[in-house]
């Protein structure tokens, strides 16, 4: 959790007890700083008048069962291109029953089929190489990709979607492929990364002037993730909220 240098972990956790609960109920799919953050978020007033839940790069469902949790009220649209985690994505949605629908496909800038690169932790996958020689590529397969202004456009969407990214180092070509529906979208959640993990990969400072570019501004930091390694805490990824100015009625 990203409070780790203000306040001892123990405390945060007493702090959320929600996503204690959901956490040891369900380890897998529970990532406690983030969900401890959507919990406050919520509660505060702090994310308002979303009316759907858009999940790219939804792996197994880790982030759908988070929202879930969160606005449970709330249609959740997820979009995982890998065979294999689809097949578990389904059974989450399933399991939970998680209203809205699942897509079979990669988001990107336009239409087509690309190779998805597979990695032993298929958190990892990617349309890019990674950099570190520990995490060797198991495989690749050929996935149909098509944009979300295109996706979207043939499911009745709402006013106020909500999206989340992460695609380990494409974000750049999702965005690309979602400008229409960007000027919709009240906020944006986005796993950007401070290191690069993947060759071609976007770096964070591209990523935040593409959103200030098309009229957001980066409010809030969900949740982070640390390099511990010989003895440094560098700021390697973290989860970053954007909302759209013209909600708030500055740009």
């Amino acid at each position: 959790m990203f409070l780790d240098n203000l306040l001892p972990s123990g405390l945060a956790i007493l702090a959320a007890p929600q996503a204690l609960l959901r956490r040891v109920t369900n380890p897998q799919k529970v990532s406690f700083g983030l969900l401890a953050n959507l919990y406050a978020m919520r509660r505060r007033g702090e994310i308002i008048g979303i009316d759907s839940i858009w999940d790219v790069g939804a792996n197994e469902g880790q982030f759908a069962f988070m929202a879930h949790a969160v606005w449970p009220e709330l249609p959740i649209y997820s979009f995982e291109p890998d065979p294999n985690c689809f097949e578990k994505l389904n059974s989450t949605f399933k399991q939970f029953s998680i209203p809205g629908q699942t897509f079979p496909c990669a988001l990107g800038s336009e239409n087509g089929m690309k190779s998805l690169i597979r990695y032993a932790r298929n958190v990892n996958n990617s349309f890019l190489q990674r950099i570190d020689n520990d995490q060797e590529a198991q495989d690749s397969v050929q996935v149909q990709c098509t944009t979300l202004d295109e996706v979207s456009n043939e499911i009745q969407l709402g006013a106020s979607p909500f999206l989340k990214l992460d695609v380990q180092g494409f974000e750049l070509g999702v965005l690309a492929g979602a400008v229409d529906f960007l000027a919709r979208c009240r906020y944006v959640q986005i796993e950007v990364s401070f290191a690069s993990s993947y060759c071609s990969g976007a770096h964070a400072d591209e990523v935040m002037r593409f959103m200030r570019e098309h009229g957001f501004q980066c409010v809030e930091i969900l949740d982070l993730l640390r390099n511990v390694r010989k003895g440094t805490r560098d700021i390697t990824e973290a989860d970053l909220l954007f909302r759209n100015l013209k909600w708030s009625g500055r740009r």
